[in-house]
């Protein structure tokens, strides 16, 4: 529940991540959410994907995106599995529940997943997922990825 942070004189403390920062990024979140629903711009969604994407960057850089994940749930009132999926987690999180199917959840997580095992960058996001045909194609492609795993992992155990 700890964050590294280097200071001037290159000595290293540690800064805790509590809930109520936890809670303040999932507001953020949430808020920017709204903003998008209001806006009818089509390309507005990125904007809400890229704070998603940078907040798990964030914690994946720290190694606790499953910790923080898993607070992120809870802290809302939503039930955690032992391991939820990061992307998947802040956007539910974030997201008031009943405005946001779960096919759109699992589109939207299936798309940033895509995008960081390719190695994107938050800034480079947006161009990322319509270079690769859009938050759709993206998730296809990271199903069909996933299958393809699941398929050799079987095969490798026969």
């Amino acid at each position: 529940m700890r964050t590294k942070v280097l200071t001037k004189g290159n000595q290293l403390i540690y800064v805790p991540y509590l809930d109520a920062s936890l809670n303040e990024s999932i507001k953020r979140l949430r808020k920017l959410w709204k903003k998008v629903q209001a806006d009818r711009n089509r390309d507005a969604v990125y904007d809400f994907l890229t704070a998603v994407f940078e907040l798990v960057e964030w914690w994946t850089a720290e190694r606790r995106e499953a910790e923080y994940a898993q607070r992120a749930l809870r802290i809302n009132g939503l039930i955690a599995t032992a391991k939820p999926e990061p992307f998947a987690a802040v956007i539910a999180a974030s997201v008031a529940p009943g405005r946001l199917d779960r096919r759109q959840l699992n589109k939207y997580s299936r798309a940033l997943i895509y995008a960081a095992a390719c190695d994107c960058t938050s800034k480079r996001l947006k161009r990322f997922i319509k270079e690769q045909g859009g938050i759709n194609d993206c998730a296809a492609e990271c199903a069909w990825r996933l299958r393809r795993l699941s398929r050799q992992c079987r095969e490798m155990e026969q």
